[in-house]
């Protein structure tokens, strides 16, 4: 028995059946991504807020400065100064004339700190006072010291 036909009518069908599929294989493929796109074309989107903040500087410090020793020896005394809101810690410096630094951290709420500096200089002292919010720092409250 004799697979093949005369004329050869089995061909067509088979090369029918492969454009088909071959077609329906195009059709999906170039559909599909429009359709899986349809699906995440709505974007819902979060409302996002910028502002800024200025750190303002303390205002008005309370406290007690003593020059002894020939002036050499300057010590502050801070019993208070100004709230700034927000602030999650406090810097206070005292620059002696020479330009050399003694720094103290103060905690947003005990405002006080005695602070004390040292110069083989006589002049002028500055005493410095700044809140932070987080890492960020405002500006100082300059106080000059004359012994």
């Amino acid at each position: 028995m004799s697979r093949h036909r005369a004329g050869g009518t089995t061909r067509l069908p088979r090369r029918l059946r492969f454009l088909a599929k071959l077609l329906l294989a195009v059709v999906v493929l170039t559909w599909a991504p429009t359709v899986a796109q349809a699906a995440f074309s709505d974007r819902d989107t979060a409302a996002l807020s910028v502002g800024t903040y200025d750190i303002p500087a303390p205002a008005g410090v309370t406290g007690t400065i003593d020059c002894s020793l020939l002036k050499m020896f300057v010590t502050v005394a801070i019993t208070d100064f100004g709230v700034v809101p927000r602030a999650t810690e406090y810097t206070v410096t005292l620059t002696g004339p020479a330009g050399v630094v003694t720094t103290h951290t103060v905690s947003p709420t005990k405002r006080a700190t005695t602070i004390t500096r040292m110069s083989m200089l006589n002049g002028t002292y500055t005493l410095r006072i700044w809140a932070s919010v987080g890492t960020w720092t405002g500006d100082p409250a300059v106080y000059p010291i004359k012994c």
